[in-house]
């Protein structure tokens, strides 16, 4: 072997070396953020990013897109503005540049797409296209956000063979719903139709029937439970109907996939009464459909079952909760867990 060959070969190997140091510290940084342990994560992957790592710069640019406003950890809590621009950011302006949005300079499309997802005015084209490219809870809670913000016409527009609709399980909840509608013990039905969707479809229910079908309106039972998903138990309270519907939550979470990180909480906090604490988290919260605007924020390298059972995902719902108590509109709300408003009282004091 030659002098110059032994020196590619050194080479070679060092790069390798490198890259597969590069490798673990991304999953460190990975393991570490989904530990909830943010001192130990964050730098991992902002020195990544800032060495041009585009899985670190994708990943802690969504972190900061898709985290709760108020769930930030103690970690970044202490630090000031400049240290949090530094550790979260790329340089560029007083407030430094989103390093998705870097991506999306670099001619990312799904950067770009992701973006573009942020946007009020954005499409179902753009969801379809995050869908299309695996980031399916990106493109859901778009498609959502469209069809809540009164577009119903690009919900109902999507052709049948559109990636995006099959992955749209409010619509196929309502759809059942209107093929065979409730009968007179409503709590009864509910619990027989499908978990997963099944508040999503409610909510789309109480908007289209009153519109497209009249006579299949949900009965008062069911529309109280449709105001407790959007944030507002007071009528099912009122009405003396929070035991049932609190029946109906606890078998709906261990089975609901958009509530997985409710059940995660619920389960390890308040074993006892999982049905309630799943109504006050969704109250506390300002509703289910909020719950599902923060799940991973990439699943490139996070899925969603490992990001919604994760100590970070149940650590973001909490301090999440504890941030919106001092809100004017969660005072003098009713009380539906003694055991959830503990929990949060715990936090406000840590």
């Amino acid at each position: 072997m030659t002098f110059t060959s032994r020196i590619a070969g050194a080479l070679v190997a060092c790069a390798l070396s490198i890259t597969a140091v590069q490798a673990q510290s991304l999953q460190d940084g990975i393991d570490a953020w989904l530990a909830d342990d943010d001192a130990t994560a964050l730098p991992i992957l902002s020195d990544l990013a800032n060495a041009g790592d585009v899985d670190a710069q994708m990943l802690l640019g969504q972190i900061e897109a898709v985290a709760p406003p108020g769930a930030g950890s103690e970690f970044l809590a202490n630090l000031n503005r400049r240290e949090r621009i530094a550790l979260l950011r790329s340089e560029g302006g007083l407030s430094g540049t989103s390093w998705t949005r870097v991506q999306e300079r670099d001619g990312n499309p799904l950067a770009a797409a992701l973006m573009e997802a942020r946007l009020p005015d954005a499409t179902l084209e753009t969801a379809s296209f995050l869908v299309q490219e695996g980031e399916v809870q990106a493109g859901t809670a778009l498609a959502w956000q469209v069809f809540d913000r009164g577009r119903w016409n690009e919900i109902f527009a999507l052709t049948p063979d559109d990636p995006l609709l099959g992955e749209l399980d409010f619509v196929s909840w309502s759809r059942s719903y209107f093929g065979a509608p409730p009968g007179p013990d409503a709590w009864a039905w509910l619990t027989d139709t499908p978990a997963t969707g099944r508040t999503g479809g409610m909510m789309m229910v109480s908007l289209v029937a009153p519109v497209l079908a009249p006579h299949l309106r949900p009965s008062e039972q069911l529309r109280d439970y449709i105001q407790a998903m959007r944030g507002t138990p007071e009528f099912l309270v009122d009405n003396g109907d929070i035991v049932d519907a609190a029946a109906v939550m606890e078998r709906q979470l261990p089975l609901d996939s958009n509530l997985a990180t409710v059940n995660a909480y619920c389960s390890s906090t308040c074993p006892d009464q999982v049905g309630l604490c799943g109504m006050a988290v969704i109250a506390a919260t300002g509703g289910a459909d909020r719950i599902k605007l923060h799940d991973t924020p990439y699943e490139a390298l996070i899925s969603q079952e490992q990001f919604a059972q994760s100590p970070r995902a149940v650590g973001e719902l909490r301090r999440w909760m504890a941030s919106l108590q001092s809100s004017a509109e969660m005072q003098g709300r009713v009380v539906l867990s003694q055991c959830v408003n503990e929990d949060i009282a715990s936090i406000t004091v840590e």
